[in-house]
């Protein structure tokens, strides 16, 4: 049943004995409380009520930044807060799409590209070239291209042998996500 202009409610938000009242989109919104669950939770249940916990914690602790609440509250959609876009965009890493070695030509100058989104931002992208024993032949950050969509990594290395060597890309979200990928040449 759905009542309009009710003088009584308008506003109201809490909990009167069973009655949970709260506030969405300019309405007053009345349902049962919650009734508390006496069964254990299971190891995963757990495990998701923890990484919820956490995506709270830092939803909470990124919104308080105005430039960032602003951004997240652009991304979301009728009826979302940024707080609801930053909860997802914590349970959301980035993706690293196919690596793109076709302008590698082991000298310094050339270049080596790949796709990487997420739902909200990327925060930064970093290209490790390792030889086959992994040692470390050069690594650095990689810059987004104009195509808004693929991260480019100029070499500054010059490398004589190639057959093995391992290329990484290590992309990072706004939550902190860490995400690799890597080829072996």
């Amino acid at each position: 049943m759905k009542t309009v202009k009710n003088i009584v409610t308008e506003g109201l938000s809490g909990r009167i004995r069973q009655l949970v009242f709260r506030q969405w989109q300019g309405q007053t919104i009345v349902s049962s409380a919650p009734v508390p669950n006496s069964v254990p939770a299971t190891a995963a249940q757990q495990l998701t009520r923890d990484t919820f916990r956490q995506a709270a914690i830092y939803a909470k602790a990124i919104l308080q930044d105005i430039a960032t609440k602003l951004a997240y509250k652009a991304k979301a959609r009728p009826g979302e807060s940024a707080y609801n876009v930053a909860i997802a965009d914590f349970f959301k890493p980035p993706t690293i799409g196919t690596i793109i070695t076709t302008a590698y030509t082991a000298q310094a100058g050339s270049f080596l590209t790949a796709p990487v989104t997420d739902d909200f931002q990327v925060a930064s992208v970093e290209v490790r070239i390792e030889k086959a024993n992994g040692q470390l032949i050069e690594a650095g950050a990689a810059t987004l291209m104009e195509d808004g969509l693929h991260y480019k990594y100029t070499t500054t290395a010059a490398v004589a042998n190639i057959a093995g060597n391992k290329i990484t890309f290590i992309a990072t979200d706004m939550p902190g996500h860490l995400i690799t990928k890597q080829i072996v040449l």
